[in-house]
């Protein structure tokens, strides 16, 4: 198995969406120990959001079920959509029959890379209620993208995926190094009690073409 890291590095450089204010990072001792501390918000970087971060009575963070973080996926190739663009069910149809044998969907849009631009969390693409819908009616569990935001206000997709209990995943990277064969996606969040969010550390195992290759022998 390859393992790609699809996850922004935090630091006191990371981007954050805007209003959140910047990451802190406060050197607590250096020498023969070194100790940190940060202070986020818990939607900086690669992350999470919980149901509960749209649906007051959604699970938490810590309540995410860990089964939903952890296993099959497919990356859907959204890389001809451009900047503001609306992604619609039309854009999603092609992918259906990926969809339905998949339990997590990662749309790649190609934006991160445009990470650390002034226009990263304003022009980004959005995903529309009706798509994130359909992604329901595929039996989709959860949603990642390498998006700042799957969308903006009114958020109908957030409402739609996290009032189902469908968690997302946002701020991906790297999703080109995953190549087109299915892969096992693990994003695994803190257990912030009582929380709407969390940073995880996202990787794809994706089987090399010579394992399929001998598998299938």
């Amino acid at each position: 198995m390859r393992v790609v890291d699809l996850s922004h590095p935090v630091s006191a450089d990371t981007p954050v969406f805007p209003g959140d204010g910047p990451v802190g990072v406060t050197i607590l001792s250096a020498g023969k120990i070194n100790l940190s501390r940060m202070d986020l918000s818990l939607h900086t970087g690669t992350h999470m959001d919980a149901p509960f971060h749209f649906c007051g009575g959604g699970q938490t963070i810590d309540r995410v079920p860990l089964a939903r973080c952890i296993g099959p996926a497919r990356r859907i190739d959204l890389r001809g959509v451009t900047a503001g663009e609306a992604i619609g069910r039309a854009h999603l149809l092609p992918h259906a029959d990926a969809l339905h044998q998949a339990r997590i969907a990662v749309l790649d849009t190609a934006w991160s890379q445009h990470w650390g631009t002034p226009d990263y969390f304003t022009d980004h693409p959005c995903l529309t209620g009706d798509a994130a819908q359909f992604l329901l009616d595929c039996g989709v569990q959860l949603v990642g993208a390498d998006m700042p935001s799957i969308d903006r206000a009114p958020y109908a997709a957030h409402r739609i995926l996290l009032g189902a209990g469908v968690p997302i995943v946002e701020n991906l990277t790297n999703l080109d190094a995953i190549g087109t064969n299915p892969f096992e996606l693990v994003v695994l969040p803190l257990k912030l009690a009582g929380r709407d969010g969390s940073p995880v550390r996202a990787v794809a195992m994706v089987q090399s073409d010579e394992s399929a290759i001998r598998k299938s022998d």
